[in-house]
């Protein structure tokens, strides 16, 4: 009925190298590659993201090691949120008759990693053996899979179909023709474990866009999710079988010049892995400056004082009037500062392509903070339409604000999966009715909490935490080393 994540054992993360990947062999041909990410400070999730498969991380901060998925998660509350860390993996460069020639894989891994439910309805494995019919070896099966997908099948990419969910929603996917990525991948994964292939399915973010300083920008537009298929002497290995996504591994390819084109999935050897030092110099209302700085700062009218006469001094009199105003407003900051975030946010227009993402996920993140408000913690873990489902649940909407949750939440879905956003009208009334909601559904000491003393302004502690955290990393980068000199023999 659903796919999630094995149960797995952590433990501590490897010094040093990290042990070589599950089945891969000597004989294949690698390199190592050095990667410096950075993490947006609004960007908090459990799993770190790093290049597939990782030989090694330098990070700080409280995280555990998944072997089995070789992945970093966060202990104690550690996320990702404005990380800078430094990854090694391997660009493992495996040929197409590596792959067909790959022996059997250990029984165990592959009881384990070809299990179906017994409700998976039959057209997958018929289809499956339709699509794959006179192939050679379990590597043909798999590009064939892939090209049926990609290529030959008559599938089409659109996030806006809803298959629904239960042991049909795949076959209505066959049938239909139309999906997004979850579709694809969980299909041929679900195909290739039906033929007796062991499979798994990754999730992660797709290459991002080379900036003109060398770095590569990767964000929410480009998360993804692509089927694994494990080779005995190769390892886990990535296809893609969802239309204009991703990209086509070189090994599931024909070896002539014509393909020979660089793979973009692979980080460039010539391009520089640091990160960029100097913020863009748009000066417009970009995503960052929402999330970031809360909005973005507008023109006002200097001020003048004027002096003169008998009475106190000028600035006498401003400092008495700067101090009562600050005991005045110190109470009220929260409120203050949370009504302004909720302006800039739902004031942004979203009208055109190019700022439909940011106008949605703007939205999406005032409608999660009004619901932790009002008592209903965020969970960053979740996809959108489940963190919708538990805000209508938690929050106890009613029907008309229910609908409004989870109209947003397919926005946003449509933000991170289309290969190109439209903008949807309505949303920032959508968050208003959700308001209304969540106030008619609390108490009263409960609304004037969320007036008051709103949850979600401890973003601001963490942005300020995130930011004195930079400036002592800055501060210990630029203190001299002191070395003693050398002493010589007489």
């Amino acid at each position: 009925t659903t796919w999630k994540p094995s149960k797995r054992s952590i433990t501590t993360v490897p010094d040093g190298t990290f042990p070589t990947p599950a089945g891969l062999g000597p004989e294949i041909e690698r390199a190592e590659v050095g990667t410096t990410i950075s993490t947006a400070d609004w960007y908090g999730q459990d799993w770190l993201p790093m290049p597939y498969p990782p030989s090694g991380v330098s990070i700080r901060g409280n995280w555990r090691y998944e072997p089995v998925g070789m992945t970093l998660v966060g202990d104690h509350g550690q996320d990702t949120r404005g990380m800078t860390y430094e990854v090694r993996s391997l660009d493992v460069r495996p040929t197409a008759e590596q792959l067909a020639g790959a022996p059997e894989p250990l029984a165990a891994l592959k009881r384990e990693f070809t299990q179906l439910p017994d409700s998976l309805p039959d057209v997958v494995h018929r289809t499956a053996r339709e699509v794959t019919e006179g192939s050679a070896s379990d590597y043909d099966r798999a590009v064939k899979l892939q090209d049926w997908f990609a290529v030959s099948g008559g599938f089409e990419y659109d996030t806006q179909v809803d298959v629904g969910s239960g042991s049909r929603a795949i076959a209505r996917f066959l049938r239909d023709k139309q999906g997004f990525c979850v579709h694809y991948s969980f299909a041929m994964a679900s195909m290739a474990r039906s033929l007796g292939i062991p499979a798994r399915v990754a999730v992660g973010f797709a290459p991002g866009t080379p900036q003109a300083d060398g770095t590569v920008a990767v964000g929410l537009r480009d998360a993804h999710a692509w089927p694994e298929l494990y080779f005995e002497g190769i390892g886990w290995t990535r296809f893609e079988p969802t239309p204009t996504r991703g990209s086509i591994p070189s090994y599931t390819q024909p070896d002539t010049e014509e393909n020979a084109l660089p793979d973009p999935a692979r980080p460039s050897e010539a391009a520089s892995a640091a990160p960029s030092a100097a913020p863009s110099a748009s000066d417009g209302c970009t995503l960052e400056r929402i999330r970031l700085d809360g909005g973005c700062p507008t023109e006002s009218a200097e001020a003048v004082i004027a002096a003169g006469g008998d009475g106190p001094r000028w600035y006498t009199v401003l400092l008495w009037a700067l101090g009562g105003l600050a005991v005045l407003l110190v109470p009220l900051t929260p409120m203050l500062w949370r009504l302004r975030t909720r302006a800039v946010r739902l004031g942004a227009h979203g009208r055109s392509e190019a700022d439909a993402a940011p106008h949605v996920l703007a939205v999406w993140d005032e409608l999660t903070d009004t619901a932790w408000d009002h008592g209903v913690s965020p969970d960053e873990s979740l996809t959108p339409r489940k963190a919708a489902a538990r805000v209508v649940r938690l929050g106890r909407l009613d029907e008309e604000a229910a609908a409004s949750v989870h109209r947003v939440a397919d926005a946003v879905e449509q933000v991170l999966y289309a290969p190109r956003p439209r903008p949807v009208a309505g949303l920032a009334d959508d968050v208003r009715r959700v308001i209304t909601g969540l106030r008619a559904s609390s108490g009263r000491g409960a609304r004037l909490r969320a007036v008051f003393a709103p949850r979600s302004t401890v973003r601001v502690v963490w942005q300020a935490s995130a930011w004195w955290a930079g400036v002592r990393r800055r501060a210990l980068a630029l203190r001299p080393t002191w070395r003693r000199p050398s002493r010589q023999q007489g």
